[in-house]
């Protein structure tokens, strides 16, 4: 009997408003995109929560290269979707490979500005 006293007092993830549960998964994916797709996968709320523009916003980009060796249609998806959310570092990449690769210098540099007003230091140089 009080084990079941014990779990029922306690509070399930779930419960929290969407806002709360929209923080906390942008707080981990700023740290970790693989940490958020396994969120992803947990559960039908967690992914329909992660695919608001706040958490591409954040969503670190750490462990996908500038310039990939290999195309890969879901990488290049979700880097457009960061792009569109306005993640810093997915503008600046963008930027910087439009600039350096592509000689698309208008759009490098409209990049370039929009990264460094989000605050990005490397793109406050250009």
């Amino acid at each position: 009997m009080a084990n079941e006293q014990k779990w029922s007092s306690r509070t399930s993830i779930l419960s929290l408003s969407t806002e709360v549960l929209s923080e906390v998964l942008a707080r981990v994916a700023s740290s970790s995109s693989t940490d958020l797709f396994w969120a992803k996968l947990c559960c039908k709320l967690f992914y329909e929560v992660s695919d608001a523009d706040n958490i591409y916003q954040r969503v670190s980009l750490d462990k996908f290269e500038i310039v990939p060796w290999q195309k890969n249609d879901k990488v290049s998806r979700f880097l457009k979707k960061c792009r569109e959310s306005k993640n810093p570092e997915a503008l600046y990449r963008k930027g910087v490979v439009d600039y350096f690769t592509d000689k698309h210098e208008d759009s490098a540099l409209e990049c370039m500005e929009e990264t460094a007003n989000s605050g990005h230091i490397d793109a406050a140089h250009w």
